[in-house]
């Protein structure tokens, strides 16, 4: 998808919190309500339209989020500036398919938000009082993630939805900090630059590129390399040698054929 999308209006939340001292940083370290506040885990930016719903509270009061209010352009919450979550219940959801606005909403998103998750909430199908058949609803839902490739969640209430935006927050947070060298980061070591172009190869990972890396010294004699040699560093087999020689020797219009 595209680059993170921009917000409007930011300001810090005025959702109010249960009990004294509001703000993010309201939860006590066991239960002492002696002891120094917990500072947040997490930082979630949510849509200012999204207040009467109260998870924005919820987040702050029962999972330590720090929440901070914005006009968003699209979606409900940001969780880690990449990650655009839409909530809603089951009854707008099912409206939004009847008026279309569903498929405008991901139709943006998918022009300019890299990562989209759909979170319904309430009955996982409509209600009685909306004409909309079960299957058309469900329909609707196999066509967000099989034809727009937008995961949907389900959950029972705000609170669940409050627990699973924290969830999600808290897996988000870990993956950004496994992540591989190849996907996103920019390598500033001039070794760790070299490794990040070999991983850019088909089938070639941190370890493997390094291990290339280690036998030939630069990747200029990696690719002069003859596929015997190749061959000799572990985890490169045959096929792995020549697709590596393909790929680095082809014209824009040729396709390899892979280990």
């Amino acid at each position: 998808m595209g680059v993170p999308m921009p917000v409007t209006a930011k300001h810090e939340s005025s959702i109010p919190v249960h009990g004294e001292n509001h703000g993010p940083n309201v939860l006590k370290a066991h239960g002492n309500q002696n002891a120094d506040p917990v500072p947040p885990r997490f930082s979630v930016l949510a849509d200012d339209r999204e207040r009467e719903s109260g998870i924005a509270e919820i987040l702050q009061a029962r999972f330590n989020v720090s929440v901070t209010e914005a006009r968003l352009a699209w979606g409900d919450y940001l969780i880690g500036e990449r990650l655009v979550v839409e909530r809603k219940t089951a009854q707008d959801f099912a409206l939004s398919v009847i008026d279309g606005r569903l498929f405008r909403q991901l139709q943006h998103m998918h022009q300019h938000v890299e990562n989209a998750l759909v979170i319904i909430e309430g009955s996982p199908v409509p209600p009685p009082t909306i004409a909309l058949h079960p299957h058309a609803f469900k329909g609707a839902i196999l066509s967000v993630v099989l034809a727009w490739h937008v995961p949907v969640l389900f959950s029972t209430d705000s609170t669940d939805t409050a627990l699973t935006l924290w969830l999600i927050a808290g897996q988000f947070q870990q993956f950004q900090q496994e992540i591989s060298l190849r996907p996103g980061r920019k390598p500033k070591r001039f070794r760790s630059r070299q490794v990040h172009i070999w991983q850019g190869l088909p089938y070639v990972g941190p370890k493997l590129a390094v291990r290339l890396l280690d036998r030939f010294g630069s990747v200029e004699q990696v690719i002069s390399a003859p596929d015997d040699q190749l061959m000799e560093v572990d985890g490169v087999g045959q096929k792995l040698a020549r697709t590596i020689k393909e790929v680095v020797s082809a014209g824009s219009g040729q396709t390899g054929s892979g280990p």
